[in-house]
């Protein structure tokens, strides 16, 4: 029987020397994720991407998705490779995925949270709706953020490592709502924050989590660069985006402003963190 796969990336990969000023084909989880990409690689290498959002399986159907890009592992190129979210394989340190197999990730748990980053975010919100931006500080809100979900992280990638189903990510996404009240909002978001830790107590206070050893957990997730001030960047994307979303159209309504295209989604975010700064990393060793 016909490899699919082996098939199609052999189109994939002739794209670029079939048509002119194609620099690279690149496969995408889903068509939402072409404005990161495309921003992403523009700014390395500015021209045209022939972008894949779905591809075929062995049965015949269009199939998107991390595991359908997945599926091409074996036959990526520099004229053909795949841009995935990160989602927790950062974190659990999946093996195979950088840039000499010709995949780049988010480092992120996905594109979304990129455009949650705090400083970068905050002085874009300053600069497009400044009377609003005196009400609410995004950078302190999502700090705040950050440090609530941190030992909830911790024991959601113990419980992942370990394969232990007393918190999965379904458990962890439930405790992060995605809309509030305007009334949380005051204070940098003091009652949406203390919402949210009440909302983590009840599975951080189970005799199963009280065994956890959070000190090896932090370690470890230290020795990968993550901890208090960044872990924001690596929850669950849409959870976090959307909540975001949510805040930001209400401190702008009234105005003239969308906050989702005008504020978080303008611009690529500036390369002064380190998840962003490894996925340029990637894609400058792959597009020479």
């Amino acid at each position: 029987m016909a490899d699919v796969y082996l098939e199609q990336a052999r189109y994939f990969a002739n794209v670029p020397l079939m048509q002119s000023g194609v620099v690279a084909s690149v496969h995408l989880e889903n068509g939402d994720d072409k404005l990161f990409w495309n921003m992403v690689l523009q700014n390395r290498k500015p021209g045209h991407y022939y972008f894949i959002t779905q591809s075929r399986s062995p049965k015949g159907f269009d199939t998107s998705g991390c595991e359908q890009c997945l599926k091409y592992r074996p036959y990526l190129s520099k004229r053909f490779f795949i841009c995935i979210d990160s989602d927790m394989r950062y974190l659990l340190q999946e093996t195979g995925l950088n840039a000499d197999n010709f995949i780049c990730q988010t480092y992120t748990y996905s594109w979304e949270n990129h455009y949650c980053e705090a400083s970068a975010l905050n002085e874009r919100f300053e600069a497009q709706c400044p009377e609003k931006a005196t009400t609410f500080d995004f950078s302190a809100f999502l700090s705040t953020l950050s440090k609530t979900v941190y030992k909830p992280m911790l024991l959601l990638l113990y419980c992942l490592k370990n394969d232990k189903p007393d918190f999965n990510l379904n458990m962890f996404s439930a405790c992060l709502p995605k809309q509030c009240k305007r009334v949380e909002l005051a204070d940098n978001g003091k009652l949406l924050i203390e919402r949210i830790a009440k909302n983590f107590k009840k599975h951080l206070n189970t005799p199963f989590a009280k065994s956890v050893d959070f000190e090896a957990e932090s370690n470890y997730c230290h020795s990968l660069n993550v901890n208090e001030q960044n872990a924001y960047l690596h929850i669950r994307g849409h959870n976090l985006f959307e909540l975001v979303a949510y805040i930001g159209n209400l401190l702008c309504r009234g105005t003239s402003v969308s906050f989702k295209e005008d504020v978080m989604m303008n611009k690529l975010p500036p390369q002064t963190y380190w998840q962003i700064k490894k996925v340029a990393e990637d894609i400058a060793e792959i597009i020479v």
